[in-house]
């Protein structure tokens, strides 16, 4: 009878206490300014980045799948060498200067040039990414909209963080969850959404890991990335099979004289 009656208390504190299905913050509760500062914080240390991966984008009705091999740093300087999927060296060459880019699609000899911007990337990933945009995709972050109202809201059972911003004249609107496992806050996924309710574009990281930069500080980055834009049927998914932050670059690789070849 004892024995029933405290196991009966048991149950009463256990159910009292909301038992083990909610986990609490470990730290305290942010504001949706103060994630915005530390995210933008971290881009602002991110200077470069050099790294091989396997892409996976649409060229038209296309999936191709294909070894890029990618260096970027701030102030629009990217380069890309997409290797041909079947063989035989680089079948699309794309550079970014800060200024202008330089883009030759070898398959079909053509070649391409003009202002360095997010449609410049689009002539070869499809999806239209700013150079600088691309940049925070390789360190695991996110391009974060210029917002006026935001809020944050706790995930117990999953341990995240939901952060929601948007604009006063309501034109734009974004969520980004975050993984608040040791307040790490890293970014799973970021969506933007346009004022009649579209996604204008998605973001999703997955399998984080503690590493270095190349000047030994430590960074959280992601294995696989994806960017999708629906209302264009376009989006990019990354494995980075090899990437180093922060290393020196050869300013010269952002500059590429074209051939002599038609317009594509």
């Amino acid at each position: 009878m004892y024995k029933c009656a405290a196991l009966f208390c048991t149950c009463l504190v256990i159910a009292a206490c909301g038992g083990s299905s909610g986990k609490a913050r470990k730290y305290q509760a942010p504001t949706a300014a103060g994630i915005v500062a530390e995210l933008q914080g971290r881009q602002a240390l991110t200077k470069s980045f050099l790294a091989e991966s396997r892409m996976e984008y649409w060229v038209k009705d296309q999936r191709v799948k294909a070894t890029v091999y990618v260096m970027g740093e701030m102030g629009a300087r990217v380069r890309f060498n997409a290797l041909n999927p079947t063989g035989g060296g680089v079948a699309a060459d794309l550079a970014c200067d800060g200024d202008d880019f330089a883009f030759v699609d070898f398959n079909k000899n053509c070649q391409l040039s003009g202002p360095c911007t997010r449609e410049a990337i689009a002539q070869l990933l499809r999806v239209s990414l700013a150079p600088d945009d691309f940049l925070m995709l390789a360190a695991g972050s996110t391009p974060i909209i210029a917002f006026d109202e935001g809020k944050v809201t706790w995930d117990s059972k999953n341990a995240r963080e939901t952060v929601e911003l948007t604009t006063n004249d309501g034109s734009l609107r974004q969520k980004i969850i975050l993984d608040g496992r040791e307040r790490r806050w890293d970014v799973l996924s970021s969506t933007v959404w346009g004022a009649g309710g579209e996604i204008d574009w998605k973001l999703t990281n997955k399998e984080f890991s503690n590493q270095k930069t190349e000047d030994g500080d430590p960074i959280r980055l992601p294995q696989k990335t994806r960017f999708e834009q629906p209302e264009e049927k376009a989006d990019l998914t990354i494995r980075w099979d090899e990437r180093s932050i922060n290393g020196e670059r050869d300013p010269d690789k952002y500059v590429m004289q074209l051939p002599d070849l038609p317009s594509c």
